[in-house]
């Protein structure tokens, strides 16, 4: 029988880039001015879903 290894999510990290999210965490963040696309959320994988926030570059690439 094998143990899950918990997976460590830097919560400051874009879970799509691994770069800085610049996320606030409260409703005075960015990201709460802002509108994520589901399908854009379907590409963060299923493990990081909930744990820390895509950045603006991601958000904005994807809306191009």
């Amino acid at each position: 029988m094998s143990e899950l290894e918990p997976i460590y999510v830097d919560a400051s990290e874009c879970t799509l880039c691994q770069q800085a999210n610049r996320c606030e965490g409260n409703a005075s963040c960015w990201c709460y001015k802002e509108k994520f696309p589901k399908e854009l959320i379907d590409l963060v994988p299923k493990d990081l879903k909930g744990k820390a926030c895509i950045c603006q570059k991601c958000l904005h690439a994807f809306n191009k």
